[in-house]
């Protein structure tokens, strides 16, 4: 079974997230704060709130950070990938989500960051 789970707060045209069987398929998190629509002005600070929100989509899911397999990491600047590495260390400590990093020259909006992930319950 698949299921289509709708962004909240406006229609947007692709899913918040993808059920397909035990596998949830989340889209790109960026670092806004979801109640204030404002970006933190560093990677530290946009990655954190972007595995916050990462973490809300999952759990009201019924899934955890624990779940994730995979995760797509997209910078946009080469030289954030050792901050970004620190924050992400802290909530990906075992059993760690095979990982693919690549630098582009922008994002939507403020966002210096963005993550998606693949989750899987079994």
């Amino acid at each position: 079974m698949i299921e289509y789970i709708p962004f909240r707060g406006g229609k947007r045209p692709f899913s918040t997230a993808v059920r397909a069987g035990n596998n949830l398929y989340v889209s790109g998190q960026v670092g806004i704060d979801r109640e204030t629509g404002a970006y933190p002005p560093t990677i530290e600070g946009q990655t954190k709130q972007a595995i916050i929100n990462l973490k809300t989509v999952l759990e009201e899911q019924g899934y955890a950070l624990s779940h994730v397999v995979k995760m797509v990491v997209i910078l946009t600047r080469k030289e954030d990938i050792a901050a970004f590495n620190k924050i992400y260390a802290q909530y990906f400590v075992t059993n760690l989500p095979a990982r693919t990093l690549m630098v582009v020259s922008g994002l939507v909006g403020e966002a210096i960051m963005e993550l998606d992930a693949i989750a899987v319950k079994e």
